[in-house]
């Protein structure tokens, strides 16, 4: 130790701890701020680009997959029947991205609720390649963390905020063209953990408006999922973001308790005193209870509030013995107004439909279906991740995905933001809950709802479960799970198999001039490829008209040729489409007979102009308002 204190060189600024980082930070904020006016905003690197990417049309069609869309009619799931002609559910496999740009015109302000589930961005689940990832030495280029000669400026690499970059730049066009799809009454439900929930937010706010949150300063449902114990504090939580195209034009949700039956509460009943003595009731055989082959005995809630006399017998939900129980007088008068026929009517002033015990033995009953406002922490039995896993092992024997969603979570959605004859769209189908979701609750309300899922034909692991088991594709096990979950409630409507393809050109049709010649020239006619069949040439033509590709197709013969009808309903509507080689003219004045909004021939029927003409004049006399169409 020296004799001498230390001096402080108070004009020595590099002996004084300075965030380095931060002072760098605040060079590109004020570098920045000189190139454009300071103001709020959300943007990202790849914004712009990603926003022409959703402008951008689409250069692919839709290949229909009859050999993919059928289901089971028996209990060993092996009688197929194929529902491909008259199914109005759609399976879409491929790059969403395209499927939703194929969906833009055909059902544009016709989607009324979209569920989806995206990648998380947790570094293992990114698998849609965009256009839009950038390797880290561009990320710094257009972020201005290197110079000219490829020097880092910035110590602190950026490669985190690269991947939200990507991750923001691959939603982007898909929720505006989601957006799209909504009716006016329409709205979406997007989960996400908190990797990207922040961002979402601003995400969601900026498509579909901050003000179109389904709820107060748009936040999130809250949802229990199986709990993560890393890090010091149990991660028990997931987020499922709401909105609506305009929250002006959507209805109050109805919702009926999701959670436990409503208790009769003590405090509105009349507790059991000199002033008010006990009554003794009869509950009649026949008198609905919750659980089977189940047996109550002794005290139901309290013993203030109602008692058994005796052992309470149960059989398929239902009491098969007459029993006695002593209560207050006005739950005796509720029960037995109730079994009267007479309006009973809880504390709330809420319709009371039916009295029954739970099999802890404590008396609850349903309420009528009322205008009951969902809360954004939601109910805790609508399962987790594990209960998701479990309702995929209990179709095929395994679990073939990480953390699925619980179909009552999907149920739960449904239920309270639906009717029963509308639309639901899930582009993030993934194991295909969503679609599971829409049998059941149509299953369990007589509902007709339909669903339209899209998901990646992503390769399963050479070592995977699922490709030991034969799957070589996400897909085909997605499929496989709506197949069963149909057998096993008895739903027969199927789906419609379709897949994001190129469109069925011959490679070599464009030609220049000096590759032409007069004698192959009529070969050249034919622009279609050879493989292609008359369901390929019937979706393109829907796919060019902007017609729903969810309607449903008949085939018939006449004249001993067939020909296709789509969403076909009698004069004017509808599409008849005639793809053989022997167009004859009594064929024509057939079809023109029967007046079609649309009629559809190959170019290689005709052999010559002439006969277009003599087509042209046949609708011209007979159906002048059909559209005469040559693919």
């Amino acid at each position: 130790m020296t004799d001498q204190p230390e001096k402080i060189n108070l004009s020595d600024v590099n002996s004084r701890k300075v965030d380095n980082e931060l002072l760098n930070e605040l060079r590109d904020l004020f570098a920045k701020a000189e190139e454009q006016k300071e103001r709020y905003d959300f943007t990202w690197n790849g914004k712009a680009k990603a926003y022409f990417e959703a402008a951008t049309p689409t250069t692919k069609t839709l290949h229909p997959q009859p050999e993919e869309s059928y289901i089971y009619t028996d209990d060993d799931y092996k009688e197929r029947v194929d529902t491909f002609d008259d199914s109005e559910n759609l399976f879409i496999t491929g790059d969403n991205l395209e499927a939703l740009k194929l969906l833009q015109e055909s059902y544009l302000n016709k989607i009324d609720m979209i569920y989806i589930d995206p990648p998380y961005n947790t570094g293992k689940d990114f698998v849609y390649h965009d256009n839009f990832k950038q390797t880290q030495k561009e990320a710094d280029a257009a972020e201005g963390s290197v110079d000219e000669d490829g020097n880092r400026l910035v110590k602190n690499e950026k490669s985190n905020g690269r991947y939200h970059s990507d991750w923001l730049s691959m939603m982007y066009p898909r929720l505006k063209l989601a957006r799209n799809l909504l009716s006016d009454t329409g709205v979406i439900f997007v989960s996400i953990d908190d990797n990207e929930q922040a961002n979402l937010k601003l995400l969601m706010d900026e498509v579909f408006g901050s003000e179109n949150g389904l709820s107060p300063m748009s936040s999130p449902f809250i949802w229990k999922r199986s709990s993560s114990t890393a890090g010091h504090i149990s991660n028990a939580q997931e987020y499922i973001l709401a909105y609506a195209k305009s929250v002006e034009e959507v209805p109050l949700f109805q919702l009926e308790d999701y959670g436990d039956d409503s208790v009769i509460e003590h405090s509105a009943l009349k507790k059991i005193s000199r002033a008010n003595p006990a009554t003794t009731l009869t509950l009649k055989a026949g008198l609905r209870f919750e659980g089977d082959d189940a047996k109550f005995s002794g005290i139901i809630g309290d013993s203030e509030t109602m008692e058994i006399n005796g052992i309470m017998n149960i059989e398929a939900g239902r009491l098969i013995e007459d029993v006695e129980v002593t209560a207050g007088w006005a739950m005796a008068n509720q029960i037995k107004s109730w079994q009267q026929g007479k309006i009973t009517l809880d504390s709330k002033g809420q319709r009371v439909l039916e009295f029954f015990l739970n099999p802890k033995g404590l008396l609850r009953y349903k309420k009528e279906r009322g205008a009951f406002i969902p809360k954004t922490i939601l109910p805790e039995n609508l399962g987790s991740t594990k209960q998701g896993g479990k309702d995929v092992e209990n179709l095929l024997g395994t679990n073939y995905f990480s953390f699925p969603k619980p179909v009552n979570l999907m149920k739960y959605f449904i239920s309270f933001s639906t009717h029963k004859n509308d639309l639901i769209l899930d582009f993030f189908a993934g194991s295909g809950t969503t679609a599971q979701a829409v049998m059941e609750q149509n299953a369990e309300d007589g509902g007709q709802r339909k669903f339209i899922v899209a998901t990646l034909d992503e390769t399963t692991p050479e070592d995977s479960e699922a490709r030991k088991a034969g799957y070589s594709t996400i897909d085909q096990i997605s499929r496989e799970r709506i197949r069963r979950a149909a057998a096993k409630i008895g739903e027969t409507s199927g789906f419609r198999a379709l897949k994001v393809d190129k469109v069925g050109l011959k490679e070599d049709v464009f030609k220049t001039a000096d590759n032409l010649n007069q004698e192959s020239l009529l070969l050249d006619v034919d622009n279609q490829a050879d493989e292609r069949t008359d369901f390929d040439l019937l979706y393109d033509v829907l796919v060019d008209g902007a017609l729903e590709y969810n309607r449903q197709i008949t085939r018939e013969t006449i004249n001993d040729e067939e020909i296709i009808k789509y969403d076909y309903l009698g004069e004017l509507s509808g599409v008849i489409a005639y793809f053989g080689d022997n167009l004859t003219d009594e064929l024509t004045r057939e079809i023109a007979k029967q007046k079609p909004l649309i009629a559809v021939f190959k170019e290689t029927t005709f052999n010559k102009s002439a006969d277009k003409v003599n087509v042209l004049e046949q609708f011209r006399i007979i159906s002048p308002d059909t559209k005469v169409k040559v693919i």
